[in-house]
């Protein structure tokens, strides 16, 4: 079959979340009552080679699909590639500020983690967390910030621990993730909390501005459902926008689409990857 160059980019995007999301689970964790998983996020890197050291080093295990490469780790998958377009930009702005702040990790030894990045010779600011209690950010390539807390409960050595999300408005932002992701909401001190199976979102309020994660290193965050065609027509007839049509990759049996929240973070929502095993 022979695809317009639109229709390629929709296809490539499939290719990608497939990429990310096959190898890294023996399954995806069991879906909430409304059908959804998540544990996915796409990066765009100035230098793909750098970017790898610096996973690698904090725990990651490097995985392919075909000629595609990703990042796994237990609970989050990751696909890192450089920026697209005919004249991509050399380097992308960080996630700091942007809608989602940090992604999160629970390590079972925090000093050791910490210096196995530093042997690989990785320059490694450290900033204390605000919204995790005894969190250390690290500010990894590309400016993308990564929290890391210490659970020496742990049964191994590093865990994804979801991510933060900057807010003007928590109650506001965590429902619209509740109706349209199942996200169980709840409280943690003065943090709203966004649970969905593969993902703790905490909505971090905040009076700074706070920019899209569209161009940004971090640029997009997955979200699998049981039934993407009935999610694309419920969110259509309640007004929702899409930003691509679903793409599908028959010979995977998966599709994908992708939307921006109304705060302007940008989603992929697929279909098929809890066949990956």
């Amino acid at each position: 079959m022979v695809y317009d160059p639109l229709a390629m980019k929709r296809i490539h995007f499939v290719v990608l979340s497939l990429c990310l999301s096959c190898p890294l689970f023996a399954q995806l964790p069991a879906p909430n009552a409304d059908g959804v998983t998540a544990g996915h996020h796409i990066f765009r890197a100035k230098d793909v080679d750098a970017a790898n050291k610096f996973w690698i080093a904090l725990g990651g295990e490097p995985a392919a699909l075909a000629q595609i490469k990703l990042m796994k780790f237990p609970g989050v998958l990751l696909f890192i590639s450089a920026p697209r377009g005919a004249n991509p930009a050399p380097s992308l702005g960080g996630n700091h500020g942007t809608t989602v702040e940090s992604i999160n990790f629970k390590v079972k030894d925090l000093k050791a983690t910490i210096a196995k990045v530093l042997e690989v010779g990785i320059p490694l600011p450290l900033i204390p967390s605000k919204s995790e209690k005894g969190a250390v950010i690290l500010v990894g390539p590309d400016d993308v910030q990564v929290s890391l807390t210490e659970d020496k409960t742990l049964a191994m050595p590093i865990a994804s621990d979801g991510l933060v999300m900057n807010v003007a408005n928590a109650a506001e932002v965590s429902a619209w993730y509740a109706k349209w992701f199942g996200a169980k909401i709840s409280k943690s001190g003065t943090d709203t909390i966004g649970e969905i199976p593969g993902a703790r979102i905490v909505f971090r309020v905040t009076k700074d501005p706070i920019a899209p994660t569209k161009g940004h290193s971090l640029g997009l965050l997955g979200f699998e459902v049981s039934d993407l065609k009935a999610f694309v027509q419920k969110y259509q007839d309640a007004g929702g926008k899409l930003d691509t049509q679903i793409a599908t990759a028959a010979a995977a049996n998966l599709s994908v689409v992708q939307l921006t929240d109304p705060w302007g973070t940008s989603i992929e929502v697929s279909q098929g990857l809890k066949a990956v095993k």
